[in-house]
């Protein structure tokens, strides 16, 4: 699909916790990801990014948390253009607000908290996960939930290596998690991590929330493939 750029992308797995991960790029600027990742050909290496995704996941809240669409504050984090959001308004979502600090213009996350954070597909592509997981917790309401999707390694990850699909530095995919390495890194920040499926998880400070036992209650389809979608619209 791209051409070869000759840059040779190296991964390394820690031995402890199974995280894999590439420094490659660590010393990237936001220009730098722009330019050769986040550029126009980008869609063509994720093509539900634009719409589809967005949509579906729209569709997803809205299914679980739509009853409480009127009492939610709820941020996108790493929402691209803030179309999740803008659909979650037009859904009746009474405040939903999006935020990219490596997309578009850069918008920063408002100074403040929400009941529902939501982070689809964005943890695999950030190179500081500490300075990620620590921003998130820091913008969950004391009953909040952060809800996130990213794919957790096979169970046969050392036959596959990388060729696994996910991993692709051309999508922005250098840090893959085992499901260990995802509870660790939320673990530090003081919160519970519940996986409703291999793609999909819930972290929170206390099951005593609304939104968290409709999340933890709520049943979703497995983890998607290429070319197929993640979850349900309806």
């Amino acid at each position: 699909m791209f051409a070869d750029t000759g840059m040779m992308v190296r991964y390394w797995a820690c031995p402890i916790c199974d995280h894999i991960w590439t420094p490659c790029l660590d010393d990237w600027t936001s220009e730098d990801f722009q330019r050769r990742i986040y550029n126009d050909d980008y869609v063509l290496a994720d093509p539900p990014f634009t719409y589809d995704r967005p949509a579906r996941n729209a569709g997803l809240i809205d299914g679980i948390v739509g009853s409480l669409r009127e009492t939610l504050a709820v941020l996108d984090w790493g929402g691209g253009n803030g179309l999740l959001a803008r659909l979650l308004r037009d859904r009746g979502f009474r405040e939903a607000l999006s935020c990219d600090p490596f997309h578009g213009d850069g918008r920063p996350a408002p100074e403040r908290r929400f009941d529902l954070v939501t982070c689809f597909e964005v943890i695999e592509h950030v190179p500081d996960q500490r300075a990620l997981f620590g921003e998130l917790a820091g913008l969950l309401a004391p009953r909040g939930a952060l809800l996130l999707s990213t794919l957790i390694q096979p169970d046969d990850i050392r036959d596959q290596g990388l060729g696994w699909w996910y991993a692709r530095p051309r999508n922005g995919h250098i840090r893959l998690h085992s499901q260990f390495s995802l509870e660790h890194c939320l673990a530090i920040e003081g919160l519970e991590l519940v996986s409703l499926t291999e793609e999909l998880h819930v972290a929170f400070r206390t099951i005593e929330s609304p939104v968290v036992r409709a999340l933890l209650e709520a049943e979703v389809q497995g983890p998607s493939l290429p070319g197929l979608p993640a979850f349900s619209a309806d």
